[in-house]
């Protein structure tokens, strides 16, 4: 069996990749800081904090090989920057874009070993920044610019990157009708297909957005969240 690491996979949209790679015969190892409460078979629960580089240290020597790793973990913070507070900006760098570094730096050997697919998992915030956005935005794009630079750094290895920016996800429950929006098994079903694409292709960014969003009776900014 193919062996999968997945960083934030105990709800919302890597709740819905991990089930997904289940089914398509993966193992998964998942880096959660709140462990999944629940007990699935060739799943294998790794609680750590993503952005302690010693505790990633620990949970990526549990795995032994890696095939495809899907850097999904992530927080949001918002508000001005006159407004937002020191310690939701680091936090955000620490999480959005260390986390994944720290991953990166120790399992890079094993993806090389065997020639492993690195899916990071981007946002339309890193592409479309918006007010109020300041740590999320500058975290998402500077995770697309890290991803880059992984990319050229290991592509001759046969190690593939791809980022995966997603637009508009019904992961949590507002009251309203998101029906229209990506399900997080959808984001589940891309990835697999992404890891079985041929070898000789990279898929380095890919831009996934529902197919039929609202049609509003507004535009600028504020259509961002119905991309």
């Amino acid at each position: 069996m193919k062996v999968a690491v997945i960083t934030g996979c105990n709800r919302g949209a890597g709740y819905g990749i991990l089930k997904e790679l289940l089914a398509n015969r993966y193992t998964v190892y998942g880096f959660n800081k709140t462990p999944l409460k629940e007990d699935l078979k060739n799943y294998h629960d790794i609680r750590c904090d993503i952005s302690n580089m010693e505790e990633i240290q620990y949970a990526c020597s549990q795995v032994k090989k890696v095939d495809l790793l899907v850097l999904n973990a992530g927080i949001r913070r918002f508000g001005g920057i006159g407004d937002l507070t020191l310690k939701d900006f680091s936090d955000s760098i620490d999480v959005n874009l260390k986390g994944p570094f720290y991953i990166l730096s120790c399992l890079v050997d094993k993806l090389k070993e065997n020639k492993g697919h690195v899916v990071f998992i981007g946002s339309h915030a890193g592409d479309y920044p918006f007010a109020k956005g300041a740590a999320y935005c500058s975290s998402k794009a500077a995770l697309h610019v890290m991803a880059e630079c992984f990319m050229e750094e290991v592509r001759h290895t046969g190690v593939r990157s791809t980022v995966l920016s997603l637009g508009a996800i019904k992961n949590r429950d507002h009251g309203i009708d998101e029906e229209w929006k990506i399900k997080p098994e959808e984001i589940g079903k891309a990835i697999v297909s992404l890891a079985k694409l041929p070898p000789n292709l990279l898929p380095s960014y890919i831009n996934l957005r529902p197919t039929s969003p609202l049609e509003l009776p507004f535009d600028g900014i504020e259509i961002l969240q119905y991309k």
